[in-house]
């Protein structure tokens, strides 16, 4: 049996604006990365950099403005690499709903199981703290 999750939430903000606050190094880093080395573009590599000091090389394979982003990355704690998938679907015209997905470990068991589970509380994590900035204008990160 193979891993994968969904996790998902509703933005009070139009779709644009939610895909520009993924896509864009600026807006990323307001909210969840410290760094990003450049905007997600189809075949570009692209690293994320984090406050304490981790950093990830995304191999970005589409970008579907306002609709869809695809990326491959080393899985945390595994050497696995996996898929992302994040959609964004309008939800009216002043909201969108933002679903992330990620798939590609091997089992479901021992240190892949553990990957799956703290890269799903990380995604919700970002989820939620890119609700909080678009919404309120404030940085859960501290």
């Amino acid at each position: 049996m193979t891993l994968h999750y969904k996790v998902s939430t509703r933005i009070p903000r139009p779709v644009e604006e939610a895909f520009d606050h993924v896509v864009e190094p600026a807006l990323l880093s307001s909210y969840f990365t410290s760094d990003a080395s450049g905007p997600l573009e189809a075949g570009k590599k692209v690293r994320w950099t984090w406050a304490g000091g981790e950093s990830e090389t995304l191999e970005v394979g589409a970008v579907e403005r306002n609709r869809r982003i695809e990326f491959r990355w080393k899985a945390g704690y595994v050497d696995v690499v996996t898929t992302v998938v994040i959609a964004f679907a309008p939800d009216g015209p002043e909201a969108c709903t933002v679903t992330i997905e990620e798939s590609g470990w091997p089992d479901a068991e021992g240190d892949n199981a553990r990957s799956a589970f703290e890269q799903c509380a990380g995604w919700q994590r970002m989820l939620l703290c890119m609700k909080a900035r678009m919404k309120f204008g404030v940085d859960l990160r501290g």
